[in-house]
């Protein structure tokens, strides 16, 4: 199995997470990245926020994406830099796809992606 799919099967596997299992444990931060990830992609197909909220939103998505950069080197202390963000691309591409494909069965009127819609300003407005 590939690094890049290995790296992500855990990844994919969080997104699907019942929400009810994700509040009993303590935060995972590649999950939470994941989270951002299919918010911001929602929000740029189908949201034009402002440029505050924009700007906020992309300040803690930096943060977040940090953490879990440190997560993943922890999880897997033999990757390098390059390795953990060449799967986090990876996994935002597996992101948009599945966002996408919401999008084009449902439109940006879908319940799943007016969810998204709703993260992404509470992802903007979270103190990191």
């Amino acid at each position: 199995m590939g690094k890049a799919l290995k790296f992500c099967l855990p990844i994919i596997g969080a997104l699907v997470a019942a929400p009810a299992a994700l509040a009993q444990q303590k935060p995972d931060m590649v999950q939470t990245m994941e989270l951002f990830l299919q918010a911001n992609h929602a929000a740029t197909k189908c949201a034009k926020p402002d440029q505050a909220t924009l700007s906020r939103f992309l300040a803690n998505f930096k943060e977040v994406t940090l953490r879990a950069a440190e997560e993943m080197k922890k999880r897997n202390p033999g990757m390098s830099e390059q390795q953990v963000y060449e799967g986090f691309r990876t996994s935002n591409n597996t992101v948009a796809r599945q966002v996408d494909g919401m999008i084009q069965a449902g439109g940006c009127g879908d319940p799943r992606i007016q969810d998204l819609l709703k993260r992404f300003e509470t992802q903007a407005n979270l103190k990191l």
